[in-house]
């Protein structure tokens, strides 16, 4: 396969890519709009159940304080009758009562706070939902501009590799797409060839596996060459010892 050839090869899939990365934030709005619907879908759920909540609340409210003025009215009875251990037992339930109505009056409040609360809630996902129901259509608009852009933008190679060496933008990345191709095929050839010991053929070595004196490179760093004088010098000296 030739350089111009893989150069193609290489633009196609570029482009592949980008119509790809194009595409994809038309899914993402897509998932956003599934999501503000369903998100929608459960507030106005929740909204139902706080309002059958707080009529459910609000009737037993009634019913509770119905008992309590109920069992009021029979301990003044009681009371007046003389039967005060059946008024005491009548004050004691009109007090149970009350304190159940009490109760279920708040828990009503509280489910109409929180119906308000999911009602203005509501309002703002639909009018985000709007939003972005506008702006995916927007989206998708430019999107296809883009699309098309980038398919009428798309070099001919029917004339040959001297169109593709004339002119803009397109060219010059192109040539640059070669030369990187290039380099990556110099790199490549030239790792091939280099050896651990280049230059030393098998069978010139010394005595110890080391390369013949011909193929040693010569030491040149300073540092280097004082350390081995250094070395040299202790075994010079651990020999004479002994």
């Amino acid at each position: 396969m030739g350089v111009f050839e893989r150069i193609v090869n290489l633009t196609k899939a570029a482009a592949h890519e980008v119509l790809e990365k194009l595409e994809s934030p038309v899914l993402m709005m897509n998932q956003y709009i599934r999501d503000a619907e369903q998100e929608i879908g459960q507030v106005q759920a929740e909204i139902a159940r706080q309002e059958a909540a707080a009529r459910g609340f609000k009737q037993q409210h009634a019913e509770h304080a119905r008992l309590a003025d109920h069992y009021e009215a029979k301990a003044a009875e009681s009371l007046a009758a003389g039967r005060e251990a059946e008024a005491r037992e009548a004050l004691a339930a009109k007090l149970h009562y009350a304190e159940k109505a009490a109760l279920q009056l708040e828990w009503h409040h509280h489910a109409l706070a929180r119906k308000d609360e999911l009602t203005y809630k509501l309002d703002n996902a639909k009018a985000e939902l709007e939003v972005m129901v506008k702006k995916r259509t927007e989206l998708v608009a430019r999107v296809e501009q883009a699309e098309a852009k980038s398919r009428t933008s798309m070099p001919s190679f029917s004339s040959g590799p001297s169109s593709y060496l004339e002119g803009g933008s397109a060219a010059r990345g192109f040539q640059r797409m070669e030369e990187k191709i290039h380099q990556l095929e110099a790199r490549l050839e030239l790792s091939g060839k280099q050896a651990p010991y280049a230059g030393t053929p098998h069978g010139s070595q010394g005595a110890y596996g080391t390369p013949a004196s011909a193929g040693v490179p010569t030491v040149t760093d300073p540092a280097k060459e004082a350390l081995i004088a250094e070395q040299l010098e202790l075994l010079r000296k651990k020999q004479a010892s002994e």
